[in-house]
């Protein structure tokens, strides 16, 4: 077997470092207990004489040039080039792990806070990082390689850390990316195994390292090979020879299509879907600040990133000309701009002729703004009906974004009958047939009309915004259970889409969002927290205009055919 450290040179950075002395080989501090010819032989062959130890913590409070003069001497011992940097933040173990009579009264005067494990962490990584910048300099005339890729490994409790980890993981791997697209930052979760053996632990590290999975957060247990080891050894040495291939771990590093959109309803919100006779200028003026305040607070959060030129936004067009000045600065942006109806009407509110009008107004609005053809459509409250595709056929949009037949990837916009529903009123044999399907994955006849994704879990204002005359708004769920959502989906989708559509693993993952929500500013900072965590992810992922992702899948279908 091919040694999945081989020829790696690693720095261990913690309190428990200085017993590195009890092994040469794999890691050092509190994983000194793996030795390399008992334990894990083919993992740490490669590795000797590569580990070195260093114990910063005394001085990262007190003296930082002396730390940064211990991070230099120990790349310099290593021939300054570092491939692996852990830091171990375990002697700050959570006090919740014991009972209440054990802990000391010292240990509730010092109190670990995730304000200090922050620090820790980014103190620790600010001397990794500082090195590898002078040492970039030095060798500016030299092309990046993928050997030259590292990687920063954090072993940790996660509820240490509060809420900033997802937003310290991100930073590590936006700054650790600039110096090498490669690089990457994992923080190995140890919160849910309590009784892991330094061996376990100890693997699971070097899997991550050599496997070089999804960057983010990875619990221990989710490393299904590497158990818990305490009294088998020889059992775990058997194992060896899989740790590196039996992971649940991507290991291909699909693309993934970052598909951000925002639905620009403000006033227009209140006037078609959501039309009530309740309806007061307290409702009105929640349009009115998605489209004086709310779109420029996203708008900014976007420029901020480096992406607002790659989103669309889906804007009705009376949002369009009653907020003029707002639409032109997110055209300016280079954002991608769709239709969204003109008062948010939706489909079956009209008749056919009135469809008609009101699509070929927005039109000529949007293109009035614009400059240019528009090619995008989303159906206000994706109210669309078979009248209305075959409008947009007509008008030969390249997309349209309603529909749910799938999730993360896109399709053919299907031609189907009206679905009739049962009249009990009816035998039973009148309904007792299955429903005809269109293909979603063959041409249509005809003009070839793309389907990207949305759905009622991709999107914000339903979860976050309460509305006194819309039943199914909510608007007091907590934006970190909408947060964790998004990316429990967007982790699934990683680790299993191409197992379940049977390609290369790459998909599409769309989030919807509005001004009227998004731009509320107990919701705002969670969506800057979410678009940093999605660019943490590095060259996995692309930020894309709903555009170039239809453009790019049809071109696609064109070849395969």
């Amino acid at each position: 077997m091919t040694s999945c450290l081989s020829n790696k040179s690693i720095i261990v950075a913690g309190a428990s470092a200085p017993f590195a002395d009890d092994f040469r080989g794999c890691y050092s501090g509190r994983l000194g207990q793996v030795m390399e010819k008992k334990i894990y032989p083919n993992i740490c062959q490669g590795a000797k004489n590569k580990t070195l130890a260093v114990n910063l913590d005394p001085l990262v409070s007190t003296n930082l040039t002396e730390a940064q003069a211990q991070i230099n001497t120990t790349f310099g011992a290593l021939g300054d080039q570092i491939h692996v940097f852990i830091i171990d933040t375990r002697t700050q173990e959570p006090s919740g792990r014991h009972t209440i009579w054990e802990i000391p009264l010292s240990e509730w005067d010092q109190g670990v806070t995730p304000m200090s494990c922050q620090r820790k962490v980014l103190v620790h990584a600010k001397l990794f990082l500082q090195h590898q910048f002078q040492a970039s300099k030095v060798k500016k005339s030299h092309e990046p390689q993928p050997g030259d890729g590292f990687c920063i490994v954090i072993l940790g409790y996660q509820d240490l850390f509060g809420d900033s980890l997802d937003q310290l993981i991100s930073k590590l791997q936006r700054d650790a990316s600039r110096l090498h697209p490669g690089a990457s930052v994992n923080f190995l979760d140890l919160s849910n195994s309590p009784e892991a053996s330094t061996q376990s632990i100890a693997a699971a590290t070097a899997i991550l390292v050599s496997a070089k999975p999804a960057r983010g957060i990875i619990p221990l247990d989710n490393i299904t090979s590497v158990k818990s080891t305490k009294n088998h050894n020889d059992d775990l040495v058997a194992q060896n020879s899989q740790l590196c291939t039996s992971l649940p771990l991507h290991q291909k590093h699909p693309k993934v299509k970052i598909a951000l959109s925002f639905d620009f309803d403000a006033v227009s919100a209140f006037l078609g879907t959501g039309d009530h006779p309740d309806n007061n200028l307290a409702d009105y003026s929640t349009g009115i600040f998605a489209g004086r305040i709310g779109a420029n607070r996203i708008l900014r959060m976007l420029q901020k990133h480096q992406v607002a030129d790659k989103v669309t936004w889906f804007i009705p067009g009376h949002t369009m000309e009653t907020f003029e000045p707002t639409v032109k600065e997110i055209i300016k942006s280079g954002a991608e701009i769709g239709l969204h109806g003109y008062s948010h009407e939706g489909a079956y509110q009209m008749t056919p002729t009135q469809e008609r009008d009101v699509l070929v107004k927005c039109m000529e609005v949007c293109e009035r703004l614009t400059g240019k053809r528009v090619r995008g459509y989303r159906a206000p409250m994706c109210q669309l009906r078979e009248t209305t595709i075959e409008l947009l056929r007509e008008f030969e949009f390249l997309y349209d974004s309603s529909l749910s037949h799938h999730d993360s990837q896109p399709y053919f916009t299907p031609s189907d009958p009206p679905i009739k529903g049962v009249d009990f009123s009816k035998p039973a044999s009148t309904w007792l047939r299955p429903t005809p399907l269109a293909a979603t994955d063959a041409r249509p006849v005809g003009h070839p009309l793309v389907e990207i994704p949305t759905g009622w879990n991709n999107e914000d204002m339903m979860a976050l915004q309460y509305f006194p005359h819309l039943d199914n708004s909510h608007g007091h769920v907590d934006v970190r259970v909408v947060e964790q959502r998004w990316k429990d989906m967007f982790l699934w989708l990683w680790e299993n889409a191409d197992d379940v559509d049977g390609g290369d693993g790459s998909f599409v993952f769309p989030i919807l969002m509005h001004p009227d929500t998004s731009g509320m500013s107990h919701v705002i900072g969670m969506v800057d927290r979410f678009v940093g965590w999605l660019r943490g992810w590095g060259d996995a992922v692309q930020f894309r205009t709903f555009e170039s992702i239809a453009r790019e899948w049809l071109e696609e279908q064109q070849k395969a055919e």
